[in-house]
């Protein structure tokens, strides 16, 4: 049984994660056997957790047939779901929750969270095994309540709309990843970004201007007073905030940086910065012992320093912008840190912004797992989510999780819409991971409590 649950599972993330070898093989420029191994030992690491949970829900020898078995195996898949997430930095990507999108069970995110609908999901895959194996009517019962409750859960506005919808416009360039980081070519893809957003130029129409993650891949600081004043006079014609990628460099080292332009900003200066704090290890930092792997690598750009855990939103017109860059996305509990009950309602952030690059990945299933990630962020937190992303998804979703406007992937555009901005605190929010967990210990004490009143009676 635990061979075949790592060798199903390896098979279902290599499947789901093979846009990795793109990134290493097409432009980060290994060797097609080396990407291929890399990538599919990323897939068996992935792997290695849930035959972890296959392990620990065998050594408790459970019939499928009693009360107590869904509880010990959504117990057992939740832990190590849970510990996927944070052991060496987290790598939650492909996470059971985000299967639920659009479902019944999506109605526990604001309460749960991600792990906590898969918590649920699991549960409901086992009552129904019950049910289409042994016609258990308590386990056709429990699968009708968790549903309808899911149900009515997902019509529950947790947070309630603040001030007046922001008029943005968010800019995917499309361009190409081989031509993103070529000198010879970098004023091309500056100028491609400005036309596209020139339509937004317009005084009165748009309060705050998007380019992606890394639309400049030059330092600040370095580029030609030229191209800072061509971002400037971008946000004076629109009477509008800009906000774009562009690393920065301190004295400590460099940063992945959101910097925002205003039409007050003084020349060659920015008036805010949000700086990435959790990097992606090999793309964004080195891991110990790994250089080697690193520097075979075409990879610009792939050592920077963190930035600080919490920091201030953008204030926009009468809306706060909630930074997050690209990976950053995937991990709940620290989107949630700026909406503690702890820090003041009039400085959480009412809308959350993602800025991302994933042409890295070209056009493959990263750009939609991408997309769920971030309806997934925005229903846990009731708050919309905006993304300006250089190939896509390019989008805007509500507080619900529902993407209310798109862009098609790998194709330039602009998308103009307009964003309610959000304030209160979910119950996600406001104790994180802490009652999933609860659940999870509840699970492996039915267990452990089985366990040991078998050996009693033996």
């Amino acid at each position: 049984m635990i061979r075949l649950v790592f060798v199903l599972a390896l098979i279902a993330y290599a499947v789901g994660l093979h846009w990795i070898y793109t990134s290493l093989h097409d432009f980060g420029e290994l060797p097609a056997w080396l990407s291929g191994l890399a990538t599919l030992l990323l897939a068996a690491y992935v792997a290695g957790y849930a035959t972890a949970a296959a392990a620990l829900i065998k050594r408790f020898r459970l019939k499928l047939i009693h009360p107590a078995t869904p509880w010990v195996v959504a117990g057992a898949v939740t832990l190590f779901e849970w510990i996927r997430g944070w052991m060496l930095t987290g790598f939650p990507w492909l996470s059971l929750g985000y299967l639920a999108i659009d479902s019944p069970l999506d109605g526990y995110g604001p309460l749960l969270g991600v792990y906590g609908i898969g918590f649920v999901f699991v549960l409901c895959i086992v009552w129904s095994l019950q049910v289409i194996r042994y016609r258990q009517p308590l386990a056709f019962v429990s699968l009708f309540i968790v549903l309808a409750l899911g149900w009515g859960l997902s019509t529950v506005s947790w947070t309630t709309p603040y001030g007046r919808p922001l008029r943005v416009a968010l800019v995917q360039g499309a361009i190409p990843q081989s031509m993103k980081f070529d000198p010879a070519r970098e004023a091309e893809a500056l100028q491609t970004h400005l036309q596209i957003a020139s339509v937004a130029a317009q005084p009165g129409t748009t309060q705050l201007i998007v380019f992606p993650e890394t639309a400049i891949t030059r330092p600040w600081e370095d580029l030609p007073p030229e191209t800072q004043e061509a971002f400037a006079r971008l946000s004076r014609r629109a009477e509008a905030t800009v906000m774009l990628g562009a690393p920065l460099r301190d004295q400590d080292g460099f940063r992945n940086s959101l910097i925002s332009l205003t039409p007050d900003t003084p020349p060659g200066r920015y008036s805010d910065r949000y700086d990435k704090h959790h990097l992606v290890p090999f793309g964004e930092f080195i891991p110990w012992g790994f250089r080697w792997f690193v520097d075979m690598m075409n990879m610009p750009l792939g050592d920077f320093q963190r930035g600080a855990m919490t920091q201030k939103p953008f204030q926009v017109g009468q809306q706060r912008i909630g930074v997050n860059i690209c990976f950053e996305d995937l991990f709940g509990e620290e989107i949630i840190r700026p909406l503690s009950p702890d820090i003041p309602a009039q400085v959480q952030p009412t809308i959350l912004l993602n800025v991302s690059n994933l042409a890295w990945f070209g056009d493959s299933i990263a750009l939609s797992q991408h997309l769920n990630v971030s309806r997934m962020r925005a229903i846990e937190t009731g708050r919309p989510m905006i993304r300006a992303t250089n190939t896509g998804a390019t989008a805007a979703i509500d507080a619900k999780g529902r993407v209310i406007d798109q862009l098609p992937f790998s194709e330039p555009g602009l998308l103009s819409t307009q964003v309610q901005g959000m304030q209160g605190i979910t119950p996600y929010s406001r104790s994180g991971n802490l009652p999933v967990l609860g659940l999870v210990a509840l699970g492996l004490g039915l267990g452990f409590w089985g366990q040991r009143k078998r050996k009693n009676e033996s």
